[in-house]
């Protein structure tokens, strides 16, 4: 008598606990942000949901790059945004320049960039860190870091008989 009440009460409980396990393991990550950058058509960093999935979120450049374009997919809440930009800031967080896109009404979203141009940008502020945002009045008016982009020279120096570093030389 007791295990024909038991039954119907214990598939109920059942029912109940793999309904939650299901609706819980198949939320989304809905709201998140989401952007690639590529080097012409090479993926140099991929992020999702604040999580570096591929690459490195610092940009090597260099005169290598002068005739190459960084070309840059940005999503928000699984939407591109109106009236976007993307900027170079240096160190002091000063807006060093800013390329603004106009609304894409077709699929392809990216926003490209003239290498050039950052080369450029980086003369003038040589061993300067400088970092890549991405603008969007209603979504992000102040910007969301995206990169940092390093110079690819590189730091050489040596030790004289005496121990003393003798100099340091960027190529």
């Amino acid at each position: 008598m007791t295990s024909s009440i038991l039954k119907p009460v214990i598939a109920k409980m059942m029912f109940f606990i793999l309904s939650f396990i299901t609706v819980f393991s198949l939320s989304s990550k809905a709201g998140g942000i989401v952007f690639e950058i590529y080097l012409n058509n090479k993926l140099l960093l991929k992020q999702q949901y604040n999580k570096v999935i591929s690459g490195s979120p610092e940009l090597q450049l260099d005169e290598t790059n002068r005739n190459d374009n960084l070309r840059i997919f940005f999503t928000s809440c699984g939407a591109s945004g109106k009236t976007r930009s993307v900027g170079i800031r240096d160190e002091n967080n000063k807006l060093l320049k800013e390329w603004t896109f106009t609304n894409s009404s077709s699929s392809d979203l990216f926003m490209t960039i003239p290498v050039k141009e950052i080369l450029a940008l980086q003369k003038n502020k040589s061993n300067a860190s400088l970092k890549l945002y991405y603008f969007s009045p209603e979504q992000f008016p102040d910007g969301q870091m995206l990169a940092s982009v390093q110079s690819g020279k590189k730091s050489v120096a040596w030790i004289d008989q005496k121990g003393v570093p003798t100099a340091d030389f960027r190529f």
